[in-house]
C-alpha cells in the first residue's frame, strides 16, 4: 500500500487534474454537459492506455536508446521541477502546451485526445515518471501496484472532470490556484529527491 500510494500521489500531481480544469472548461464552452462527460471519459481512458504502454514498454525503451537509469532520473527531476515551477506560477505558462495548441484546442470539435489526454494529462512528465518507476519497480507484485495506481490516477482524472463545472463553482478560480500552487511545492521536493538518486546512483 506505502508503494501504491507513493506511486499514485505523484502521478496525480504531474497529471494536475484540478490545474487543467480551466483548461477542460475552455475548450469545451460550446459543448453540451453530455458531450463534455463523453470526452473526459475518452481523455481518461487514452491517457491509461498511453502510460500503461510505456509501463509494460518502458525497459524495451532504455535498452534501445542505451539510456541508463540514473540519466533518467536526472533528465525527469528536471523536468518536474520546471513543471512545478510552472505549478508555482515563478516562470510562464506554456510548457506543456504551447499557445498555437490551446488556439486549436478552443476551435476542435473534440479536444479529448489532443490536447487534453496529450500532452495535459499524459504528457512527458507523466511518461517519465512512469518509466522511472518501471526501473525502480522490479518484481512482480511492485509492477502490478505500478500498473494499479495509474489506473486510479485516471479515474481520479476522470471524476475531476467529470464534475468540472460542479468543482469550479466550489473552488473558484482562487482555489484552484492555491490547490494548484500546494500541489507544485510537492512537485518540486519529488523533482529533487529524482535528481538525488540519480546523483546517487551515478
Amino acid at each position: 500500500m506505502q508503494e501504491f500510494v507513493a506511486v499514485l500521489v505523484p502521478l496525480l500531481i504531474i497529471m494536475d487534474p484540478l490545474g487543467n480544469l480551466p483548461f477542460f472548461l475552455l475548450f469545451t464552452r460550446d459543448n453540451t454537459e453530455a458531450e463534455r462527460r463523453r470526452m473526459a471519459l475518452v481523455a481518461a481512458v487514452a491517457s491509461a492506455v498511453i502510460l500503461v504502454g510505456f509501463a509494460l514498454s518502458g525497459d524495451a525503451l532504455l535498452r534501445f536508446f542505451h539510456i541508463s537509469m540514473p540519466a533518467f532520473q536526472l533528465a525527469g527531476g528536471f523536468i518536474f521541477f520546471i513543471y512545478a515551477l510552472q505549478m508555482l506560477a515563478l516562470i510562464p505558462s506554456g510548457i506543456k502546451t504551447s499557445a498555437e495548441e490551446e488556439q486549436e484546442g478552443i476551435r476542435k470539435e473534440n479536444i479529448a485526445l489532443v490536447p487534453l489526454a496529450v500532452p495535459l494529462l499524459a504528457g512527458p512528465g507523466a511518461i517519465t515518471a512512469v518509466l522511472v518507476w518501471r526501473q525502480q519497480l522490479t518484481a512482480p507484485g511492485q509492477q502490478l501496484e505500478l500498473l494499479a495506481a495509474i489506473l486510479a490516477a485516471c479515474a481520479i482524472v476522470y471524476l475531476a472532470l467529470f464534475f468540472a463545472g460542479t468543482l469550479r463553482r466550489l473552488l473558484g478560480v482562487s482555489g484552484i490556484r492555491v490547490i494548484t500552487r500546494l500541489m507544485g511545492l510537492l512537485l518540486a521536493v519529488i523533482a529533487v529527491q529524482f535528481m538525488v538518486d540519480g546523483f546517487r546512483a551515478l
